[in-house]
């Protein structure tokens, strides 16, 4: 793990902790923290690393509708074979839908810090997709900027989330 991956994940812990100094232990936990790889183009791979908070905004057709507002950090990858070497640091804002049963979907948008071929330009869309299980979560989640922006070769990756 890279030196810069390690001191954005503990920038966004600590930006995580300070914030909810303030909140109630509800707000609290609402939190969630996830990690995982990210795939782009030639499967070529990297870690990323992901905080939200998820505050329940309503009932909505059996589930439980959520805001989400969060931050992922994607690593860059210095044996690419493409222009993706940079780190990309995205804040983004949205919904998600938990269902009982544990089905997971989410659709939000974001901004971003830092450019790659696979990360190439605001606004960046984020699907959401997987199973919940109590506290932890299984996630696939994509990111592109529907071709707004050239290169568009987007970010496909598959997290483990726990909820605080």
């Amino acid at each position: 793990m890279s030196r810069s991956f390690r001191a954005a994940s503990r920038r966004l812990a600590i930006l995580m902790l300070l914030a909810s100094c303030g909140w109630s232990a509800t707000a609290a936990a609402q939190v969630e923290v996830g990690a995982g790889m990210s795939f782009t183009r030639d499967n070529e791979d990297t870690p990323v690393a992901a905080v939200a908070w998820l505050p329940e905004w309503r009932e909505f057709h059996g589930g439980t509708l959520r805001w989400e507002v969060g931050a992922m950090h994607v690593r860059g990858r210095s044996d690419s074979a493409y222009d993706n070497d940079d780190d990309v640091t995205l804040l983004h804002g949205g919904l998600r839908y938990e269902r009982p049963s544990g089905m997971v979907g989410g659709f939000g948008i974001g901004v971003q810090s830092g450019w790659t071929e696979a990360l190439s330009g605001d606004p960046q869309f984020i699907s959401t997709f997987g199973w919940r299980w109590g506290r932890f979560s299984l996630l696939a989640r994509h990111i592109s900027n529907a071709s707004l922006h050239q290169p568009n070769d987007g970010e496909t990756m598959l997290q483990g989330a726990w909820r605080f």
